[in-house]
């Protein structure tokens, strides 16, 4: 990822189909923000301080200092367990010498400075060179939003810039109170120094003169080897009030006066209500409000005293609908194959000759992998609560995109982007789900309805299950041709799916939706191979079904690592190899891929013979510029019965910001991913989805639960994201130890439906 981040950072001032509508009616009337150092230190900016940020001077939108020294930052990601709220004040903590335990954390507002410029812009930035043209308007527009595993990549630098600049006025503030050059004072623990004097001023006690000082240019910042919080273990944020029950989800959210909502969809995913023939009976249930029909008639929403009488209500209505009642799973399945065979929409990598070296050999090998829809599942049911009071709107949401449920509630309502606020709670699980904004304007369109009254909108599990916004169901046919030295002459892959990036940004902003074939997501994980292949095409086909998908954690190479991994394990054997030597073989002219790919191997004790019973699988994939190998080691227990004893894991994540954090997540990856690989699948009859509950859509329990090993390499090159990465090696690492102990390749999941078991 980093010589493809490179590269991409070289393309300046390129406009766009996407830039050029991104801009449109967003220039003229936005904040307007400076490039570079000055992009911090905007006038406009430094006036801007946020909502909670409490007492204190603003040295820019992102620090605020009491006089007694507290400091409080706004950390616009969205915690969602993945310890943002810890990774993004080390970021500012570092330039700015203070403690961490001195800081305090607050959710801004959806203003310009928040931006996530990468999650649009589309790779990590070097600030010293410049900002590409997507960078700007990103900035312009804003979107205020974490996904993508973009926290850290797009704030590696420009939040250490934050507190550096700041670290700088407040010793200008102490030089020009001591009447000494800065050159003679230095920064330490919240407080300045004076190198002749030896006194010391607290930031607090500066900080109102330091607010003024306008910093101009970019200050230097650290190196890695002077680091003393960044790379270093630091105890989560938001750990204390989690363990204490103090941490506030979306679902705690109680406002005076509060009604509760619970929703009832159309049956069918291209369902319409067009009439409840039961209404006035169900409105005078006990407890209950009111029944709204929602706009289109995607549903109807019950209003009540509380959210068991809201849900018995919702449950009773009787209504009248239409919709496709025949979509299933074996028409998906077939619709699938047809597409690959007659209507392939992209061919986004076609090197060398692939047709030709087909054609003349007879080594050709071929498999047909296949992967299911899969739900997010958040333990969180999913929930929204908006007030309407006549100009005004507020919302309490656990949401991935505070910008998003602005626009979300400014398009319900009407209601002035200005006059909305947003009090974005901890996610109780978000995996993408919860950056889809169905929730969001479902509870404004019913608070708008009962103004005055906040409205608290739940999704019951069944109603969230069986209408998700899904990964895709996948189908990936491969040939190869392999050389009996083990070189892999030609390699195809065609992939028939629905598209993503076009499914869900036609439902949160449709101004920025490209063509299906445009989508990146369809391919990665399965166009960026490491490995060196002469010959290579990977191409894609769209399917026309009416089902919502969308992003679900590590998106493309969810189901593309499965894929490729697992076939490049059979042409590892077509040529009598070793998994873990063919693929080493591969990637000689790849440091960083070798060098992950051998210290999994050494950990795993790849080269020393197992006990019998005991089997092992290896998987090498790189996501969200970083790079993950996995080995899973298995014990068989019985006919098709295994334990997965340890998965071992290493990551290459650039610089490290908090390796705790980083260790955390590669095991919450994996065993989100060995949720999906086991037991995940959501099916379709009579155009309907068959499962409803956790008892149809299982997830990996503790007695099932390996125990993993995780290494993190020490690499001195621009960060990669960590919260998706761990999940797409390890069903192919699985799968690849399944096939070394039972001889049986698996080609499609979850692993439950081949009658494996794992206890």
């Amino acid at each position: 990822m980093a010589e493809k981040a490179n590269k991409n950072n070289k393309k300046k001032g390129k406009w766009t189909r996407r830039a050029f509508m991104l801009t449109g009616g967003v220039i003229g009337g936005g904040l307007l923000v400076g490039i570079g150092g000055n992009m911090y230190v905007n006038k406009k900016i430094k006036e801007y301080t946020g909502t909670g940020f409490g007492d204190g001077s603003s040295l820019n939108a992102w620090i605020r200092i009491a006089a007694d020294n507290t400091i409080t930052l706004a950390v616009p990601r969205s915690e969602m367990g993945q310890g943002v709220y810890t990774s993004v004040p080390m970021l500012i903590a570092e330039e700015l010498e203070v403690d961490m335990k001195s800081v305090k954390v607050i959710h801004p507002q959806a203003e310009s400075p928040y931006a996530n410029t990468q999650l649009v812009a589309g790779s990590p930035r070097d600030v010293h060179s410049g900002f590409n043209i997507m960078e700007k308007v990103a900035s312009f527009l804003p979107v205020v939003a974490t996904g993508g595993s973009t926290t850290i990549t797009d704030g590696f630098d420009n939040l250490r810039i934050v507190g550096a600049t700041a670290r700088e006025a407040l010793i200008q503030a102490a030089a020009d109170k001591w009447n000494v050059g800065t050159d003679d004072c230095y920064a330490e623990s919240a407080f300045v120094h004076n190198k002749k004097t030896k006194e010391k001023i607290s930031y607090g006690a500066l900080a109102e003169a330091a607010s003024a000082i306008e910093i101009k240019g970019i200050p230097t910042l650290k190196k890695q080897k002077d680091f003393k919080i960044l790379g270093k273990p630091v105890q989560r944020l938001d750990i204390p009030e989690k363990v204490t029950g103090a941490a506030q989800f979306g679902l705690d959210a109680r406002p005076d006066n509060m009604l509760f909502a619970a929703i009832k969809h159309a049956s069918y995913h291209d369902g319409k209500i067009n009439s409840i023939s039961n209404q006035t009976d169900i409105e005078k249930m006990a407890g209950v409000k009111k029944v709204i029909l929602l706009p289109e008639g995607i549903g109807a929403v019950v209003v009540a005293d509380n959210t068991w009488r809201a849900k018995n209500a919702a449950l009773a209505l009787d209504f009248e609908e239409e919709g496709n009642d025949t979509l299933s799973s074996e028409e998906i399945a077939k619709l699938q194959e047809e597409t690959i065979a007659n209507n392939i929409i992209a061919t986004p990598l076609d090197k060398g000759n692939v047709d030709e070296v087909f054609e003349n050999s007879d080594q050709v090998i071929e498999a047909k992998y296949n992967v299911p829809y899969l739900a997010h599942a958040c333990m969180e049911p999913i929930n929204c609560t908006v007030l309407v009071d006549n100009d005004k709107a507020e919302a309490w949401v656990g949401h991935q995109g505070t910008s998003l449920v602005v626009n979300a509630i400014n398009q319900a309502t009407g209601v002035k982007k200005a006059n909305i606020k947003t009090n974005i709670t901890y996610l109780g699980g978000g995996f993408g789900r919860r950056a889809e904004i169905d929730m969001v304007l479902n509870a404004a369109h019913v608070a708008n309805e009962m103004k005055g009254t906040p409205i608290q909108l739940v999704y019951t599990r069944e109603e969230a299950m069986r209408h998700e916004m899904y990964r895709p169901a996948v189908a990936s046919n491969f040939k190869a041709v392999v050389n009996k030295d083990g070189t892999i002459e030609a390699w195809e892959n065609k992939m028939a799916l629905q598209s993503v990036f076009y499914s869900s940004i036609m439902r949160i902003m449709p101004a920025m939706a490209e063509p299906p074939e445009k989508d990146p997501t369809s391919i990665e994980g399965a166009a960026n191979l490491p490995y060196d292949i002469k010959n290579n095409r990977v191409a894609f086909g769209q399917l026309d079904l009416p089902i919502q998908v969308g992003n679900w954690r590590s998106v493309g190479s969810s189901q593309n690592a499965f894929f490729t991994e697992s076939f490049i394990d059979e042409c590892a054997q077509a040529a009598d190899q070793d998994p873990y030597e063919f693929r080493k073989n591969k990637i000689q002219t790849k440091p960083r891929f070798l060098a992950v790919l051998n210290k999994v191997a050494e950990m795993s004790n790849w080269k020393t013979p197992l006990p019998e019973g005991k089997y092992r699988g290896i998987a090498l994939h790189e996501s969200f510029g970083s790079i993950v190998a996995q080995v899973a080691e298995i014990s068989t227990q019985g006919e098709n019965e295994f334990k997965i004893d340890n998965v071992y894991c290493v990551i290459d994540c650039g610089r490290i910001v908090n390796p705790d954090t980083i260790e955390a997540q590669m095991q919450s990856g994996i065993v989100f991913g060995l949720s999906a690989a086991l037991y995940g699948e959501i099916t379709f009859a009579n155009g309907e989805v068959e499962q409803y509950n956790f008892p149809q859509y299982d997830m990996v329990r503790m007695n099932v639960a390996p125990v993993v090993k995780v290494h993190i390499m020490e690499v001195d090159e621009y960060p990669g994201g960590v919260g998706e990465p761990g999940t797409p090696p390890i069903a192919p690492a699985l799968t690849n130890a399944i096939f070394a102990a039972t001889g049986k390749r698996v080609r499609s999941l979850p692993l439950m439906k081949h009658g494996y078991k794992f206890v």
